[in-house]
């Protein structure tokens, strides 16, 4: 991995993402980069130097914010891990999405909620866009990640071929981490399969993925979500990895069930989308 990105908004969860970052990028010889976005809809970019100056209050907002991010990465050093500081006007998602293409970045790090949070509301919504739209996986976070946890590595999926290079894209993560994968195949009521047709799926997803280490497992729960998080728990994994499909689909989970677990769970949640 050569690349991080962490959204910087100054609050507790995006510190968080930053030592998640941190302890990522420890692993290899990835550069952090950490970008402060400052909201807007104008297309900053493209207008003049004089349209610019119109909006004398974006600009007092993007000095103070190069001061604040300034700092913080001043305060915030990481021993042999290069950290760089962006600051940018526009829609955070889509500037962090834009920003992922443009460095073509290996992961983004994110605080499951932003500075504005509000006692039990549902996840943030830029981080929503984001695992909708990143080019890359995103890692997403309320608190900062246990390294020693971060070696077991729960991969939930309905493992079907279509879905596969999604997983393809998570290696470089896994790689790097040096993490266990536990495969995890949810069975429900709702859609139960017999035990050897799943064993035998799981077998063939791994097929090709023997630098890996690989345990398969097979659990049964009345709801996908509440069994991936109670699997979770039970085998003490540091993170929930899931690939999913931003269409109806029966070859991925849909993006709801990576908002859901997001929610309701404290585990970091490792996404990729479905392509």
């Amino acid at each position: 991995m050569k690349r991080i990105i962490v959204p910087i908004d100054f609050s507790l969860y995006s510190e968080n993402a930053f030592y998640s970052a941190a302890k990522v990028a420890s692993k290899g010889d990835a550069t952090i980069t950490c970008i402060n976005v400052i909201q807007s809809d104008l297309d900053w970019n493209n207008l003049s130097t004089s349209e610019k100056i119109k909006n004398q209050e974006i600009l007092d907002l993007e000095a103070e914010a190069k001061d604040k991010l300034k700092a913080f990465v001043a305060t915030h050093k990481i021993k042999n891990t290069p950290v760089e500081a962006v600051v940018e006007i526009g829609v955070p998602s889509q500037v962090l999405v834009d920003l992922a293409f443009k460095q073509k970045a290996d992961l983004i790090v994110i605080g499951a909620y932003g500075k504005n949070r509000e006692p039990g509301k549902f996840i943030g919504s830029t981080t929503q866009k984001v695992f909708r739209n990143a080019p890359c996986p995103v890692l997403a976070v309320k608190n900062i990640v246990d390294g020693r946890a971060m070696k077991k590595l729960v991969f939930a999926s309905l493992f079907n071929e279509a879905s596969k290079p999604a997983f393809v894209r998570l290696k470089p993560f896994i790689k790097n981490v040096r993490t266990v994968v536990h495969f995890l195949f949810i069975n429900t009521p709702e859609k139960f399969i017999d035990t050897g047709k799943a064993e035998a799926r799981m077998a063939e997803y791994a097929y090709g993925q023997e630098e890996l280490l690989i345990h398969r497992h097979i659990y049964n729960h009345e709801e996908v979500e509440k069994g991936i998080i109670a699997f979770a728990e039970k085998e003490k994994a540091g993170i929930i990895a899931i690939a999913s499909n931003l269409r109806k689909s029966n070859t991925a989970y849909q993006i709801g069930v990576t908002d859901t677990l997001l929610y309701k769970t404290d585990i970091p949640i490792l996404s990729v989308k479905f392509e």
